[in-house]
């Protein structure tokens, strides 16, 4: 062959850099049509620790991080090696072990979803003794790659073998821009159009695993249960850090699948809502731009309130004091009267609750309650202000979205927290937000409903469930704000790294809080713990002064609470829940359900219609009727998703047919009756007083089921 002469090679280079640049502008040109999200990030990105290298008449590229070489120079052969490697070492015959399916005992409610999903796992061959994992057949049902380099490797996987529902993690933004110049985003993202398949991209900055984990959380809880039950890591450039963030943070997401709401939860909390809805009375808009100069003392009943109360005793005329839940009980004994009370639990228990406290000592108190508080309870309080919560369809049901406070759960001290901040206070601090303990046989203040200060017969009956509920609980160490370790459990972690969320995302607002942890349990990260002594110290900078007085401000905030439309508006919501179950019916009949790649792709289009709910045909955007009747659904489509993959996908080649039908059978039965259902419960139009689900726990029995129910399988 003839050398090239230089202006030959220059023209080389000129070629090589055009094509480059054409797939770049495709690229953009795809996301910003199909992915604007992701758009709005790389459109504007400026390179400054990463670069393409592209060498004169090399077939091969480099990218450049920081200044270290990644590839070598050799970007796409690595990439294909690699990605032959990672496909000879996860073989058809390789069991995927990653969580066990859910058993029985995780559908003992009665009701008749949880009949339902019962006799579905009994009829699961599948069982805690012959549990092997998962086998994935000729596809993968999850691939989770870790880093996306130059994306060559991701080409060359998609293209050999088909993978159901695929993620992209990279957190270098940078790295995932530049490879927008090496691979078509848009031919591999069409491997994935296809009715069942989908691909999420988890992309942003995040150097620390807190970071990580976040990120991960942010765009991959809408993948459970693919990840993480059934999910194949690629680790591309071996990122040690991301891995280990992606790993644990599968642990926390497999857990999730617990906290799942169900029909019969979502229906007491709308049907409370209703009735306080038709009673009338006021609620507490969400208000900009307010500023308060006391600070905010939010109150939980962690063990250490007890010996820390004596502080905020002697500071109590300079600070504004919100009692929350079951910390309302030891405030009054230590004879601290709060601001308001502020509730968040939607059960009957709660009714109980309070009546134990005596409703003498609450007369005086004005109630804070999340709109679907149980009825009851606001009988009990002098003066009652309602609130929404933001993730909660209700409202969206009666038009009061843009009023709604955001990230209210899942523990009232997130309520609290987060109505402080919106109500203009920007100093606050936490008293008894322990979120562990030293001994698990004190997990609460003494004077607290489960303490051993309490000796009426209520508090007895809740101590005896408590420790009974304790005993099957995994107790773990974290790290305690006076060094070492205190005991948590999963319900209390689960709760503090909500909070440490919420405290992320009000410290990135135009006014961020100052928040001050002053419980002696579990580390709070974004927080500054405070003993007795800084405490003090901090409260000498803030002057005694009038300051707001809170039950005032609410009287001149709050607005009515209409209630002329709510019966029209339920009528709307069960013609929308017919028509979610004649749909999902629809899809049901029409899959083929042969093997385990027809499992997974049905099961993975119902998780994407979960994901985003869309306006219906011809309307501009989504009704307040929708978001009510999807929520109510949801939880316990996820929950026959679960069991359906998790068992299906367990099962032995000669089980796997049977078990499909008999999951289809029960979905379908489910499908069925949920109409009718609601519509007794809800457009019926019962009485409070005569009304069953008034005064029904969180988990009792569904006052529609009949114990016969369990008697005929589908």
């Amino acid at each position: 062959m003839a050398k090239k002469t230089k202006k030959q090679s220059q023209r080389a280079e000129q070629d090589d850099g055009r094509v480059f640049m054409q797939r770049l502008q495709k690229n953009l040109e795809f996301f910003q049509k199909r992915r604007p999200g992701l758009y709005k990030l790389l459109a504007n990105m400026e390179l400054q620790s990463v670069e393409l290298v592209v060498t004169p008449g090399k077939n091969d590229v480099d990218m450049v991080a920081n200044g270290v070489s990644c590839y070598r120079g050799l970007a796409r052969e690595y990439s294909v090696d690699e990605a032959t490697r990672v496909l000879k070492e996860n073989p058809e015959s390789k069991r995927i072990l990653t969580y066990a399916p859910p058993w029985e005992r995780s559908y003992n409610k009665e009701n008749f979803a949880d009949h339902i999903l019962r006799n579905i796992v009994k009829a699961s061959p599948v069982t805690p003794a012959t549990f092997k994992g998962y086998i994935r057949g000729n596809v993968f049902p999850s691939m989770v790659f870790l880093g996306c380099g130059l994306g060559y490797h991701i080409d060359e996987l998609t293209k050999k073998v088909p993978i159901i529902n695929g993620i992209v993690i990279e957190r270098e933004p940078e790295k995932f821009a530049v490879s927008l110049y090496t691979v078509d985003w848009e031919e591999i993202c069409s491997r994935f159009s296809r009715k069942g398949f989908s691909l999420t991209f988890a992309i942003g900055k995040a150097n620390h695993p807190d970071e990580i984990r976040r990120l991960v959380r942010q765009y991959m809880t809408r993948d459970v249960p693919f990840y993480p039950f059934f999910s194949t890591y690629y680790n591309h450039l071996a990122d040690v850090d991301l891995a280990k963030a992606v790993l644990e943070n599968a642990n926390d997401l497999a857990v999730i699948t617990t906290n799942w709401s169900h029909y019969d939860n979502e229906l007491m909390r709308l049907s409370n809502a209703v009735h306080n809805i038709r009673r009338g009375g006021r609620y507490l808009p969400r208000l900009d731009g307010l500023k308060q100069d006391k600070p905010l003392v939010i109150v939980g009943s962690g063990p250490s309130l007890d010996a820390r109360v004596q502080s905020l005793i002697k500071v109590r005329d300079k600070v504004v004091v919100v009692s929350c839940g079951t910390s309302l009980k030891p405030l009054l004994a230590h004879g601290v009267r709060p601001d308001v009370h502020v509730e968040l639990d939607p059960s009957y228990r709660l009714h109980e609750l309070h009546q134990d406290i005596g409703e003498d000592k609450l007369r005086d108190l004005p109630l804070l309650a999340v709109s679907e508080v149980n009825p009851f309870v606001t009988t009990l309080f002098r003066k009652v202000f309602y609130y929404f919560k933001f993730d909660n369809a209700q409202c969206s049901l009666v038009g009061l979205k843009d009023k709604a406070f955001a990230n209210c759960n899942p523990t009232v001290t997130n309520a609290a927290l987060s109505i402080g901040h919106g109500l203009g206070f920007r100093k606050i601090f936490l008293f008894g937000t322990d979120y562990g303990f030293e001994s698990v046989e004190k997990d609460h203040s003494a004077k607290s409903i489960y303490g051993s200060d309490s000796d009426t017969g209520l508090s007895r009956e809740y101590q005896e469930r408590a420790l009974r509920e304790n005993k099957q609980r995994k107790i773990f160490s974290v790290p305690s704000v006076t060094g070492g370790t205190v005991l948590t459990r999963n319900d209390y972690y689960t709760a503090k790294r909500s909070v440490e969320d919420l405290i992320v995302n009000l410290k990135g607002t135009e006014s961020p809080p100052q928040i001050y942890n002053c419980g002696d349990g579990a580390v709070i990260e974004g927080t500054s713990w405070l003993d007795d002594t800084g405490f003090f110290h901090e409260m000498e900078q803030v002057p005694l002064s009038d300051g707001v007085v809170l039950e005032d401000f609410l009287d001149q905030v709050s607005e009515g609470l209409g209630n002329d439309s709510i019966d029209d508006l339920l009528g709307g919501v069960h013609g929308e829940i017919q028509r979610l179950c004649n749909g999902y019916e629809r899809m049901l009949r029409s899959a083929r359900l042969n093997g385990r790649r027809d499992l997974c792709n049905l099961i993975n289009e119902i998780r994407e219609t979960l994901a985003v709910l869309r306006p219906h045909a011809g309307e501009a955007s989504v009704t307040g009727v929708q978001v009510m009747a999807f929520q109510l659904l949801k939880g316990t489509l996820q929950h026959f998703m679960y069991v359906g993959l998790c068992h299906g996908m367990a099962c032995e080649d000669g089980e796997l047919v049977d078990f499909v039908k008999a999951w289809k059978g029960g979905f379908e039965k489910f499908l069925g009756m949920v109409p009718g259902h609601f519509h007794n419960v809800l457009v019926m139009k019962r009485a409070i007083e005569a009304d069953p689900w008034a005064k029904r726990h969180k988990g009792d029995r569904d006052p529609e089921y009949s114990p016969e129910q369990d008697v005929s399988a589908f």
